[in-house]
């Protein structure tokens, strides 16, 4: 949250020391729903661990201020914040020597913030803009207890467990505006993220642990159209994780597998400006 709060300081020092630019104003701040599908997996040596995937809700907001504008284009920063979280389904194994098939639920409860500035040049009707940013991503991910059984046939308990990830990430891609009518326009962008800061905490059979897997690049998308205050888009979002080093506590061993998520949804908004 520091490093946000520093890229919004220094968006604050650029639009008052503009010289002879001029502060464009608020130009855009909306509202959305956005319904998405989820999917989480893990992987260690090749093999899929488990596979965690439903349907979560999000609702948020975005804005876009034009901080300077200028002959040559205009300098954009564009903000986003959400609220996210749902059940899905875990389709897994225990850890453990004995790896044994477990099904059970998975809650999910998160936030996310996306900070962004641009520079965007006009062409009549058409407006590009390439831009780079930072973002930040927090949820839980809440295991529920189930059973399973063993290679006897026995029942056994399983013990859900809560784990609290926070993820960093840089933001490198390019936005694309075309206005039709005077009540429709097209939107889209699409770029890369790499998470540069991850980390994982979760207490084990009493034990905290806390794991910090390393990043690797991910793409995301979002094409849609508006029409006067309306607005609708399709989107995605990958994150990818390296396995993390291995944190010993006591006599066990913990690390983080090869991960990655994927997730396909919907925003409908509501354009207030």
């Amino acid at each position: 949250m520091k490093i946000l709060a520093m890229v919004t300081a220094t968006v604050c020092l650029i639009a008052s020391t503009a010289g002879a630019a001029q502060f464009g104003g608020v130009e855009e701040i909306s509202a959305y729903l956005a319904p998405h599908y989820f999917q989480w997996e893990e992987f260690h040596q090749g093999e899929k661990l488990l596979r965690e995937q439903g349907w979560l809700m999000g609702a948020g907001g975005t804005a876009r201020v034009n901080l300077l504008k200028a002959e040559a284009g205009s300098l954009m920063a564009t903000g986003r914040a959400e609220l996210f979280g749902g059940i899905v389904d875990y389709d897994g194994q225990t850890q453990g020597p004995d790896n044994l098939p477990v099904k059970t639920d998975v809650n999910y409860f998160g936030t996310r913030e996306d900070v962004d500035l641009g520079w965007r040049i006009s062409q009549q009707k058409l407006s590009v803009e390439p831009f780079f940013g930072l973002g930040a991503r927090w949820w839980l991910r809440d295991l529920d207890d189930s059973t399973t059984v063993n290679r006897s046939g026995v029942p056994v308990m399983v013990n859900g467990y809560t784990e609290d990830w926070r993820s960093f990430y840089l933001r490198l891609g390019g936005r694309f505006d075309v206005v039709l009518t005077d009540d429709w326009r097209l939107f889209a962008e699409g770029g890369a993220k790499y998470p540069f800061y991850t980390e994982n905490a979760v207490e084990i059979s009493g034990d905290d642990v806390t794991i910090k897997p390393d990043g690797r690049w991910s793409g995301f998308a979002e094409v849609g159209a508006r029409y006067n205050k309306l607005k609708l888009s399709l989107f995605y979002e990958g994150f990818r994780y390296d396995q993390s080093p291995g944190v010993v506590v006591g006599t066990f061993r913990y690390f983080q597998p090869i991960s990655k998520s994927d997730i396909f949804g919907l925003r409908f908004g509501w354009a207030f400006r």
